[in-house]
């Protein structure tokens, strides 16, 4: 039972994760952003580096780096893609592991 909780939490979190970077538009949201909106959401959440990436594999999250050099500033940016968008919104495949 443990594991198919541990299941059904990672699948409301990487559709947390879409339904965030979608309500972001193309400002797209930082991990940190998204990090702290999932800790206030979900506190058993340890990390969201998997479920990011996982998305990006399923081409549903692109990221982009930005930064400034001179300040010392880098940050990892996520933007819904065309295919999250269309899952998100029911047209697209229907893809095993996000959403419940």
């Amino acid at each position: 039972m443990s594991d198919l909780r541990k299941l059904t939490e990672k699948e409301i979190i990487r559709k947390e994760i879409l339904l965030l970077c979608q309500s972001a538009g193309e400002t797209g949201c930082s991990r940190q952003v998204l990090t702290a909106a999932m800790e206030k959401a979900y506190p058993e959440v340890e990390d969201i580096g998997k479920e990011l990436y996982y998305l990006q594999e399923k081409q549903l999250l692109r990221m982009e780096k930005v930064g400034n050099k001179r300040l010392g500033l880098e940050r990892d940016i996520y933007f819904i893609t065309g295919e999250g968008i269309d899952y998100l919104d029911g047209t697209g495949p229907g893809i095993p592991g996000i959403g419940v």
